[in-house]
């Protein structure tokens, strides 16, 4: 091999070096992007859940945006009325509780599949108070913005809880 094709052959592999360097280093930044993302989704779910747990509505504005989109169609958009909702919840359910079965994060969306459990003290869908402890579960998807939940859709298991309430 001449000095020629010596140089050429050492600039390729330099060429090809710092390609393998630059894609390392890119699929590291994005693990560790990820990770800090899926680090900061768990501290926003685990205040949420906090706060819910302790039936404290106080810290509502650190944990959702004043113009929180909800497309349940069972509450108003926006924070005061993510507010008054929950509050609305702790009140027909005096001892709800809230646990994430399962976290799962993806670009600015959290999902969780959540269960709830309470006891049926006061009209919930139609149903007189039975005193009874029940327990009923929901899909729930989030789009976080700038560190908060910002907009919300879910499937919740009416179904289930109904026949619960109905004594099924």
């Amino acid at each position: 091999m001449n000095a020629g094709d010596q140089k050429s052959v050492s600039r390729r592999a330099a060429v090809l070096g710092a390609a393998a360097f630059a894609a390392g280093l890119a699929a590291l930044t994005q693990r560790a992007r990820a990770a800090g993302t899926d680090d900061a989704y768990n501290k926003l779910l685990d205040r949420y859940s906090a706060a819910v747990n302790a039936h404290d509505t106080s810290t509502f504005p650190e944990i959702f945006t004043d113009a929180y989109v909800q497309h349940s169609g069972r509450s108003p958009s926006g924070l005061q009325a993510q507010i008054a909702n929950f509050q609305r919840i702790f009140d027909n359910w005096p001892d709800f509780q809230s646990r994430f079965e399962d976290r799962i994060f993806g670009a600015d969306k959290i999902v969780v599949r959540t269960t709830f459990t309470g006891t049926h003290a006061k009209t919930v869908l139609g149903f007189a108070p039975t005193g009874k402890r029940v327990t009923w579960g929901a899909i729930d998807i989030w789009r976080v913005e700038n560190g908060k939940l910002a907009e919300h859709w879910d499937m919740v298991d009416v179904v289930g809880l109904q026949k619960q309430l109905r004594g099924d």
